[in-house]
């Protein structure tokens, strides 16, 4: 709870920051913007010690667990660079940018995820 509350203060600390200097000099309201993310993320990375035990304790009690977690992780991680990635390029009005960004994160996760896809479909087809 204590991280979260710090994180948003940083972010609408940028975002104030940002708006004021935006008008006079928009590619160091862009830097800023980067430089807010950088430590709200290095300020949550706290917590993927405790994510990664979780995926150990998992993968201890099944077997062929890397499998179903790592595509999830993986897609997770995609999920959250293709979000911020995307809203840096709409915030310096490269809208088309960030479109491609979207693309290529969509793809990344179908292509991170097919392996989960295809245990999923043996299991189907070994219970018929």
């Amino acid at each position: 709870m204590d991280i979260i509350i710090k994180c948003s203060a940083i972010a609408l600390l940028s975002c104030l920051i940002c708006l004021i200097i935006k008008r006079t000099n928009p590619e160091m309201s862009v830097v800023l913007s980067a430089g807010a993310i950088v430590i709200i993320i290095s300020a949550a990375m706290s917590f993927a010690s405790a994510l990664i035990q979780l995926a150990a304790a998992v993968k201890n009690i099944s077997e062929g667990a890397d499998v179903l977690i790592t595509p999830v992780l993986k897609c997770v991680g995609i999920g959250a660079v293709t979000k911020i990635t995307t809203e840096l390029c709409r915030d310096s009005s490269q809208s088309s940018a960030a479109a491609a960004v979207d693309m290529a994160g969509t793809l990344c996760a179908i292509a991170v995820s097919m392996p989960l896809i295809m245990s999923m479909l043996k299991m189907i087809g070994g219970m018929t």
